[in-house]
């Protein structure tokens, strides 16, 4: 990544994790203050923190372990007039399961309406109006400061991808999520043609990119997309330009509000798109799964989802037959994305470890230390197949699980599962020198 002109507004932000013992109430999200300065500008952004119960004593188990813990962040994009708090108490109860960190950034506000909102191409107010870089100021702003900062006060160096060297150097997977106008944001994080690696899946909710162009070259993601079937702010069927005023919503331009969709010649529904994404991940067929999903002890909710089989990565979508446009607080896919984000992580995860194994095979080093017959010992062999079957059957079975779970059937102990990784990351050779 190129260096950014993005600084922290306070020279010293509060520390992650504070000395004091963990507790297991959950702490209040901090607000992180930027500035970017250069020849004409000065803009302030702000973007909100929460860090899950358990996180920090997972990550204060000395610095070995440390360096091999994958960091988990759900980036969480409010919609057109929401606020970052609104999606930290949505998923709150995600992320101290998966011991992830939210990261909620915070909109620009249209004067008129004083809605916050993002530069979604398709969406919404001035931001689009007035093309404000929303993604410079979530890549940058954002993400690259706050990984730098967390790098910085655990004393190690972060990897935004597999190619960083740092000896210390972390994984860093990220699931982007947004309702409506942040919908439409996740979407566009996932098509860009210079994708951070470190996003591995997106959860766009009642709002989706048009242009089936911006797909084309598209690499493999995974992606849930979820729509309500009787939106009337953004049409399950698509937004596109309006050409007959009976056909336009309330003084928009397009067959949706706020002009969303106006760019579009025609109309891309949520299916199409899905089907769209079904491709990219190589699956061989994306068929109908219908059913009923119920919510606690209220009347179950009608639902039409669809999955991706043989799919290189999970791919998902669900419409929500009798539902609307207000999900800003939650929606009734919740119960579902729970074991998908588990499942996601750990692909993501294992990849990593894998990917690492490899690179540290092809040194020169250890091609040396293989041509003078070395092996290894008994004890160091045991250990890893215990590990990596310890690994595979945890990564396995949160991959077939298949159907919907009761939340004691899917969640995850983080201590467990990360004792698998490190464990896995620790195996060392211990080698003999023939003479």
């Amino acid at each position: 990544m190129s260096e950014s002109s993005w600084k922290l507004k306070q020279p010293k932000p509060k520390p992650l994790c504070s000395s004091s013992k963990t507790s297991d109430k959950r702490g209040t999200p901090a607000q992180w203050d930027v500035i970017k300065g250069g020849v004409g500008e000065n803009i302030s952004r702000s973007f909100n923190v929460y860090i899950p119960p358990n996180f920090c004593s997972t990550f204060s188990v000395g610095e070995t372990t440390v360096a091999s813990v994958p960091l988990r962040i759900i980036l969480a994009f409010h919609g057109y007039g929401g606020r970052p708090a609104q999606e930290i108490q949505k998923w709150q109860d995600v992320a101290d399961d998966l011991n992830a960190i939210i990261i909620a950034p915070m909109g620009t506000e249209t004067i008129e309406t004083h809605k916050l909102g993002w530069n979604a191409v398709e969406c919404c107010g001035d931001p689009v109006l007035k093309d404000i870089d929303d993604l410079d100021f979530v890549l940058y702003g954002v993400m690259e400061i706050f990984l730098n900062q967390f790098g910085a006060s655990r004393g190690s160096s972060i990897g935004y991808n597999d190619n960083s060297n740092g000896k210390n150097a972390k994984q860093v997977h990220v699931i982007a999520t947004g309702f409506s106008n942040g919908g439409f944001f996740t979407s566009l994080l996932g098509i860009l043609d210079d994708r951070p690696e470190w996003l591995v899946g997106i959860v766009p909710t009642g709002g989706y990119q048009y242009d089936i162009n911006a797909y084309s070259s598209t690499p493999a993601l995974a992606v849930f997309m979820h729509h309500g079937g009787k939106d009337s702010v953004v049409n399950p069927n698509g937004c596109c330009l309006a050409n007959e005023s009976k056909q336009r919503k309330k003084g928009s331009k397009s067959n949706c509000m706020f002009d969303i969709g106006v760019k579009q010649e025609t109309c891309q529904s949520a299916q199409s798109v899905y089907h769209l994404w079904s491709s990219i991940n190589g699956c061989s067929s994306d068929h109908h799964d219908g059913r009923n999903i119920k919510e606690g002890s209220v009347n179950s909710v009608e639902s039409e989802c669809f999955v991706g089989k043989d799919c290189i990565e999970p791919t998902n979508f669900c419409v929500w037959t009798n539902e609307g446009h207000s999900w800003g607080g939650t929606f009734p896919g919740m119960e579902m994305m729970g074991p998908w984000m588990v499942d996601v992580f750990l692909r993501a995860e294992k990849k990593r470890f894998e990917q690492r194994d490899a690179d540290e095979l092809a040194t020169p080093y250890h091609r040396v230390r293989v041509g003078k017959s070395i092996f290894l010992s008994a004890s160091s062999i045991l250990l890893g197949i215990i590990a990596l079957s310890a690994a595979y059957k945890s990564w396995n079975f949160k991959r077939t699980s298949g159907k919907r779970k009761s939340s004691e059937d899917w969640q995850v102990s983080r201590e467990e599962e990360m004792t698998v990784l490190c464990q896995e990351d620790e195996i060392e050779r211990h080698t003999v020198s023939v003479p």
